[in-house]
């Protein structure tokens, strides 16, 4: 592991101290960061694309973080991903989901990877540990947007497209089976 890389996950751990994930397990949120971290290597990730990935939530989840922060000490290029990947909190929440859609054909090839990396964690955990409070048709709805997003992305390495793919439908295979009646 490179030093830019150790540097990004030990900012990544620091920042996200006590976060949790919204499924039903309430697991440490720097378990997604590490998963999206480790997806982003396997499928061919440079070493800016795998810091980003570290980084990817820092901005829009831990204030202060700003991404001149992120510049200054892991330098321009991981920064840039990183604003490549970052939702504007000012907006709402339908207007980010929608902004994710409309600017994914935008994503240089390395954001399209952390991007698709995210996706899929993201579908995985709905498929181990759904929130809750997710009714079927949040969760299938959260799967169909996320297919939007990936499919939006300029690049999609086969790997990465596969996994996702998978994930999706494990997702909806346990969200069928949650509400077995409700189809």
């Amino acid at each position: 592991m490179t030093e830019l890389i150790q540097a990004a996950e030990a900012f990544a751990r620091e920042r996200h101290q006590g976060q949790l994930r919204k499924g039903a397990a309430q697991e440490p949120y720097i378990i997604h960061i590490e998963e999206v971290a480790h997806l982003t290597r396997v499928w061919g990730g440079s070493e800016a694309a795998i810091a980003a990935a570290w980084l990817h939530d820092t901005v829009e989840d831990c204030p202060p973080t700003s991404l001149e922060e992120l510049a200054d000490r892991f330098g321009a290029q991981v920064a840039g991903l990183v604003a490549e990947l970052t939702d504007d909190k000012n907006l709402g929440k339908q207007a980010r989901k929608d902004l994710q859609i409309a600017n994914a054909p935008k994503k240089s090839p390395e954001a399209c990877l952390v991007k698709m990396a995210d996706k899929s964690s993201n579908v995985g955990s709905l498929a181990n540990s759904p929130p809750a409070d997710w009714p079927l048709e949040r969760r299938l709805k959260y799967i169909e947007w996320a297919r939007d997003v990936v499919t939006a992305l300029p690049e999609k390495p086969e790997i990465a497209l596969a996994e996702f793919l998978d994930r999706c439908a494990r997702a909806a295979q346990r969200a069928q089976a949650d509400f077995p009646r409700s189809t």
